[in-house]
């Protein structure tokens, strides 16, 4: 699916039934067609598009597995919900051509009749879109944006795990809530960051790197400043270091 952009693909007024009931006038009002409830269903049907679903760049995402999820969720919702509504405008087309026939035959159905081959120009143009959305324009945009935060991650891994080992070793001289503050939260979210980021490191440390909450006092339960906690965040601390030390020496 390439060539549209998905946010161009627009309902236009002149296919709702509203607009066809007032674009056929009092003449044709007399000549039932069935291209209002054509353009009824139409309308319906594609309400059910979500953009948003069809777009695999609509949120952040950070590894190439969470960006194929987004694809195969626009493509079922392509499936689902595009090729049905593309389904009803070939009805409306139908329905149009039949109505242009009638009406042009009915005594003063002239412009009712030029109504109706109007709504299956329109018509006809919405269907070409739905064959034409673009896809693929948005997954490379995405795979530029992973590539660039993995680049990030790979260059800043390093640095972050050095800084967390300075300042672990800072914090376990004089384990308090301040100094986890000043040489754990930051520099551990670093690391965390960059572990999640980078695919062969997420897949073996990540499962067990995000247990420390990337380093959030309140979400570990470290809200006291006494030594039981204070011990507590030397445990979490030391346990870190550990793995911390294992992904310095993973050659990923």
């Amino acid at each position: 699916m390439a060539g549209i952009d998905i946010y161009s693909l627009n309902y236009p007024k002149a296919l709702t039934n509203a607009d066809w009931q007032k674009a056929k006038g009092k003449i044709g009002k007399l000549t039932k067609t069935g291209l209002g409830d054509a353009l009824t269903k139409a309308e319906a049907a594609f309400k059910k598009i979500d953009k948003s679903v069809l777009d695999p760049s609509s949120n952040p995402l950070k590894t190439m597995d969470e960006l194929q999820d987004a694809v195969d969720r626009a493509k079922k919702h392509y499936a689902a919900t595009v090729v049905p509504f593309a389904k009803e405008l070939d009805n409306v087309i139908k329905a149009a051509k039949d109505a242009e026939s009638k009406l042009g035959k009915a005594i003063g159905g002239k412009d009712a009749a030029k109504a109706a081959a109007a709504v299956q120009k329109e018509a006809e143009w919405l269907r070409v879109g739905c064959k034409s959305l673009d896809l693929e324009k948005p997954v490379e945009k995405v795979k530029a944006d992973i590539q660039k935060k993995n680049d990030l991650a790979a260059k800043f891994l390093n640095d972050s795990l050095k800084k967390f080992a300075t300042g672990a070793a800072t914090f376990l001289r004089s384990p308090s809530k301040e100094s986890w503050e000043s040489n754990i939260k930051q520099q551990g979210r670093s690391v965390s960051n960059s572990v999640a980021q980078l695919q062969n490191y997420r897949a073996k440390f990540w499962k067990d790197f995000e247990k420390f909450k990337g380093f959030d006092q309140g979400t570990l339960g470290l809200e006291g400043d006494d030594d039981a906690v204070n011990e507590k965040r030397s445990k979490i601390v030391k346990l870190a270091v550990m793995q911390v030390k294992s992904i310095a020496a993973f050659k990923g």
